[in-house]
Protein backbone atom coordinates (compact mmCIF):
# COMPACT_ATOMS: atom_id res chain seq x y z
CA UNK A 1 0.00 0.00 0.00
CA UNK A 2 2.87 2.21 0.78
CA UNK A 3 4.48 1.94 -2.29
CA UNK A 4 1.29 2.40 -4.45
CA UNK A 5 0.56 5.52 -2.24
CA UNK A 6 4.46 6.95 -3.33
CA UNK A 7 3.97 6.46 -7.02
CA UNK A 8 1.26 9.57 -7.52
CA UNK A 9 3.75 11.83 -5.43
CA UNK A 10 6.74 10.72 -7.79
CA UNK A 11 5.15 10.90 -10.88
CA UNK A 12 3.81 14.48 -9.72
CA UNK A 13 7.63 15.31 -9.37
CA UNK A 14 8.71 14.09 -12.30
CA UNK A 15 6.35 16.29 -14.23
CA UNK A 16 7.05 19.23 -12.39
CA UNK A 17 10.79 19.04 -12.46
CA UNK A 18 10.40 18.56 -16.48
CA UNK A 19 7.69 21.68 -16.33
CA UNK A 20 10.71 23.52 -14.78
CA UNK A 21 13.10 22.61 -17.00
CA UNK A 22 11.26 23.49 -20.11
CA UNK A 23 10.39 27.17 -18.69
CA UNK A 24 14.03 27.64 -17.75
CA UNK A 25 14.85 26.63 -21.16
CA UNK A 26 11.77 28.93 -22.96
CA UNK A 27 13.35 31.92 -20.75
CA UNK A 28 16.57 31.51 -21.86
CA UNK A 29 15.74 31.00 -25.55
CA UNK A 30 13.92 34.61 -25.20
CA UNK A 31 16.98 36.09 -23.56
CA UNK A 32 19.54 35.21 -25.66
CA UNK A 33 17.62 37.36 -28.79
CA UNK A 34 17.02 40.02 -26.04
CA UNK A 35 20.96 39.83 -25.04
CA UNK A 36 22.23 40.41 -28.97
CA UNK A 37 19.49 42.93 -30.07
CA UNK A 38 21.15 44.84 -26.44
CA UNK A 39 24.92 44.27 -27.95
CA UNK A 40 23.98 45.30 -31.13
CA UNK A 41 22.32 48.72 -30.45
CA UNK A 42 25.48 49.00 -28.06
CA UNK A 43 27.79 48.46 -30.79
CA UNK A 44 25.70 50.54 -33.23
CA UNK A 45 25.51 53.55 -30.32
CA UNK A 46 29.72 53.45 -30.23
CA UNK A 47 29.80 53.01 -33.89
CA UNK A 48 27.42 56.19 -34.54
CA UNK A 49 29.08 57.84 -31.56
CA UNK A 50 33.00 57.76 -33.21
CA UNK A 51 31.26 58.81 -36.78
CA UNK A 52 29.59 61.41 -35.18
CA UNK A 53 33.23 62.38 -33.66
CA UNK A 54 34.47 62.20 -36.37
CA UNK A 55 32.46 64.25 -38.86
CA UNK A 56 32.99 66.92 -35.78
CA UNK A 57 36.68 66.79 -35.57
CA UNK A 58 37.15 67.26 -39.23
CA UNK A 59 35.03 70.08 -39.28
CA UNK A 60 36.22 72.10 -36.50
CA UNK A 61 39.77 71.40 -38.13
CA UNK A 62 39.35 72.55 -41.52
CA UNK A 63 39.53 76.36 -41.18
CA UNK A 64 41.53 76.51 -45.00
CA UNK A 65 38.34 74.65 -46.51
CA UNK A 66 37.11 77.73 -47.56
CA UNK A 67 38.40 80.19 -50.35
CA UNK A 68 38.74 83.38 -48.73
CA UNK A 69 41.03 81.27 -46.03
CA UNK A 70 44.22 83.50 -48.05
CA UNK A 71 47.48 82.46 -47.75
CA UNK A 72 47.18 79.48 -45.28
CA UNK A 73 45.31 78.13 -48.13
CA UNK A 74 48.01 78.61 -50.32
CA UNK A 75 50.29 76.87 -48.26
CA UNK A 76 48.21 73.99 -47.99
CA UNK A 77 47.74 74.00 -51.71
CA UNK A 78 51.53 73.57 -52.12
CA UNK A 79 51.54 70.56 -49.42
CA UNK A 80 48.98 69.10 -51.81
CA UNK A 81 50.84 69.65 -54.88
CA UNK A 82 53.89 68.25 -53.30
CA UNK A 83 52.42 64.58 -51.86
CA UNK A 84 50.27 64.70 -55.17
CA UNK A 85 50.78 61.02 -57.14
CA UNK A 86 51.95 62.95 -60.89
CA UNK A 87 54.78 64.84 -59.90
CA UNK A 88 56.27 61.92 -57.59
CA UNK A 89 55.78 59.60 -60.75
CA UNK A 90 57.20 61.81 -63.40
CA UNK A 91 60.21 62.80 -60.65
CA UNK A 92 61.40 59.12 -60.25
CA UNK A 93 60.81 58.10 -63.60
CA UNK A 94 63.41 60.59 -64.62
CA UNK A 95 65.62 59.83 -61.74
CA UNK A 96 65.90 56.24 -62.81
CA UNK A 97 67.21 57.77 -66.01
CA UNK A 98 69.66 60.03 -64.32
CA UNK A 99 71.05 58.25 -61.58
CA UNK A 100 72.90 55.17 -61.25
CA UNK A 101 73.76 52.22 -59.02
CA UNK A 102 71.98 52.14 -55.71
CA UNK A 103 69.93 55.57 -56.27
CA UNK A 104 68.44 53.87 -59.75
CA UNK A 105 67.46 50.67 -57.68
CA UNK A 106 65.71 53.07 -55.07
CA UNK A 107 64.33 54.56 -58.04
CA UNK A 108 62.90 51.42 -59.73
CA UNK A 109 61.82 50.22 -56.26
CA UNK A 110 60.23 53.74 -55.45
CA UNK A 111 58.28 53.42 -58.92
CA UNK A 112 57.09 50.24 -57.82
CA UNK A 113 55.62 51.49 -54.65
CA UNK A 114 54.32 54.54 -56.22
CA UNK A 115 52.27 51.73 -58.40
CA UNK A 116 51.43 49.50 -55.47
CA UNK A 117 49.95 52.63 -53.98
CA UNK A 118 47.82 53.90 -56.78
CA UNK A 119 46.22 50.45 -56.87
CA UNK A 120 45.67 50.03 -53.16
CA UNK A 121 43.99 53.41 -52.42
CA UNK A 122 41.66 53.11 -55.81
CA UNK A 123 40.40 49.88 -54.97
CA UNK A 124 39.63 51.21 -51.56
CA UNK A 125 38.04 54.18 -52.52
CA UNK A 126 36.04 51.86 -54.97
CA UNK A 127 34.98 49.57 -52.52
CA UNK A 128 34.03 52.16 -49.70
CA UNK A 129 32.66 54.80 -51.62
CA UNK A 130 32.43 57.73 -48.55
CA UNK A 131 31.79 60.71 -49.94
CA UNK A 132 34.20 63.56 -49.57
CA UNK A 133 33.26 66.22 -46.71
CA UNK A 134 29.83 68.80 -48.14
CA UNK A 135 32.63 71.64 -47.40
CA UNK A 136 35.25 70.61 -49.51
CA UNK A 137 35.95 72.92 -52.50
CA UNK A 138 36.17 71.34 -55.69
CA UNK A 139 39.25 72.61 -57.04
CA UNK A 140 41.51 69.88 -56.47
CA UNK A 141 45.02 69.39 -58.69
CA UNK A 142 44.80 66.95 -61.37
CA UNK A 143 41.66 64.26 -60.15
CA UNK A 144 40.35 61.23 -61.50
CA UNK A 145 37.18 59.43 -60.86
CA UNK A 146 37.65 57.53 -57.97
CA UNK A 147 39.06 60.96 -55.94
CA UNK A 148 35.75 61.68 -55.95
CA UNK A 149 36.06 59.22 -53.06
CA UNK A 150 37.23 60.01 -49.68
CA UNK A 151 38.79 56.80 -47.67
CA UNK A 152 41.90 56.35 -47.78
CA UNK A 153 43.77 59.67 -48.22
CA UNK A 154 45.95 58.95 -51.08
CA UNK A 155 48.22 61.95 -50.30
CA UNK A 156 48.55 60.38 -46.74
CA UNK A 157 49.48 56.77 -47.95
CA UNK A 158 51.65 58.35 -50.08
CA UNK A 159 53.20 60.38 -47.94
CA UNK A 160 53.93 57.89 -45.44
CA UNK A 161 55.04 55.53 -47.66
CA UNK A 162 57.34 57.68 -49.25
CA UNK A 163 59.02 58.94 -45.76
CA UNK A 164 58.60 55.24 -44.62
CA UNK A 165 61.22 54.22 -47.56
CA UNK A 166 63.38 57.71 -47.41
CA UNK A 167 63.77 57.26 -43.73
CA UNK A 168 65.70 53.85 -44.20
CA UNK A 169 67.48 54.86 -47.67
CA UNK A 170 68.61 58.29 -46.16
CA UNK A 171 71.43 58.39 -43.64
CA UNK A 172 71.62 61.55 -42.67
CA UNK A 173 68.94 62.24 -39.48
CA UNK A 174 68.33 65.84 -40.43
CA UNK A 175 66.66 64.82 -43.62
CA UNK A 176 64.95 61.91 -41.82
CA UNK A 177 63.56 64.35 -39.83
CA UNK A 178 62.35 66.59 -42.80
CA UNK A 179 61.00 63.94 -44.54
CA UNK A 180 58.88 62.64 -41.48
CA UNK A 181 57.08 66.62 -41.25
CA UNK A 182 56.88 66.79 -44.70
CA UNK A 183 54.78 63.85 -44.69
CA UNK A 184 52.97 64.89 -41.22
CA UNK A 185 52.09 68.42 -42.83
CA UNK A 186 50.87 66.96 -45.87
CA UNK A 187 48.51 64.13 -44.11
CA UNK A 188 46.87 67.09 -42.12
CA UNK A 189 46.54 69.27 -44.85
CA UNK A 190 43.91 67.03 -45.96
CA UNK A 191 41.83 68.20 -43.01
CA UNK A 192 43.02 71.36 -42.83
CA UNK A 193 41.74 72.30 -46.36
CA UNK A 194 38.35 70.07 -46.35
CA UNK A 195 39.39 67.71 -48.20
CA UNK A 196 39.11 64.38 -45.96
CA UNK A 197 37.72 63.31 -42.91
CA UNK A 198 40.17 62.76 -40.17
CA UNK A 199 39.70 59.17 -39.96
CA UNK A 200 40.55 58.94 -43.68
CA UNK A 201 44.00 60.61 -43.18
CA UNK A 202 44.87 58.33 -40.02
CA UNK A 203 43.90 54.86 -41.99
CA UNK A 204 45.21 56.26 -44.66
CA UNK A 205 48.87 57.05 -42.71
CA UNK A 206 48.63 53.35 -41.33
CA UNK A 207 47.82 52.04 -44.99
CA UNK A 208 51.05 53.83 -46.22
CA UNK A 209 53.37 52.32 -43.56
CA UNK A 210 51.87 48.85 -44.29
CA UNK A 211 52.93 49.58 -48.15
CA UNK A 212 56.49 50.95 -47.03
CA UNK A 213 56.78 47.97 -44.93
CA UNK A 214 56.03 45.62 -47.52
CA UNK A 215 57.64 47.17 -50.39
CA UNK A 216 61.16 46.86 -48.46
CA UNK A 217 59.83 42.65 -48.25
CA UNK A 218 59.62 42.21 -51.87
CA UNK A 219 62.69 44.76 -52.48
CA UNK A 220 64.10 44.38 -55.81
CA UNK A 221 67.83 44.41 -56.02
CA UNK A 222 70.15 46.08 -58.83
CA UNK A 223 70.49 43.25 -60.81
CA UNK A 224 66.42 42.42 -61.19
CA UNK A 225 66.13 46.20 -61.80
CA UNK A 226 68.67 45.97 -64.55
CA UNK A 227 67.08 42.94 -66.40
CA UNK A 228 63.47 44.71 -65.99
CA UNK A 229 64.61 48.22 -67.42
CA UNK A 230 65.94 46.32 -70.38
CA UNK A 231 62.42 45.36 -71.10
CA UNK A 232 61.50 48.74 -71.15
CA UNK A 233 61.44 50.09 -75.12
CA UNK A 234 64.13 52.67 -75.81
CA UNK A 235 65.30 52.97 -72.57
CA UNK A 236 69.00 52.87 -73.48
CA UNK A 237 68.03 55.75 -75.79
CA UNK A 238 66.36 57.99 -73.45
CA UNK A 239 69.13 57.47 -70.74
CA UNK A 240 71.90 58.08 -73.56
CA UNK A 241 70.09 61.41 -73.90
CA UNK A 242 70.58 62.65 -70.33
CA UNK A 243 74.06 62.91 -68.28
CA UNK A 244 73.79 59.94 -65.83
CA UNK A 245 74.84 60.52 -62.67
Amino acid sequence: MDRQRKKPKDSNQYHQNKANMTGSKSREGKEIPQRKAKDNISNGGLIAKLHNLDISLSGNLSFCADKASGRWRTLMIILEISGHGVPWIAGTVFSILMFSDLKQEFACNLLLALMLDLAVVGTLKVAVRRKRPIYNEKDMFATVSVDNYSFPSGHSTRAAMVAGLFSAFLSDGCWRILIGLWALCVSASRVILGRHHLSDVLCGVLIGLLQARTVFVMWLPNDTCQELLTLVPYFGKRRHQVAVI
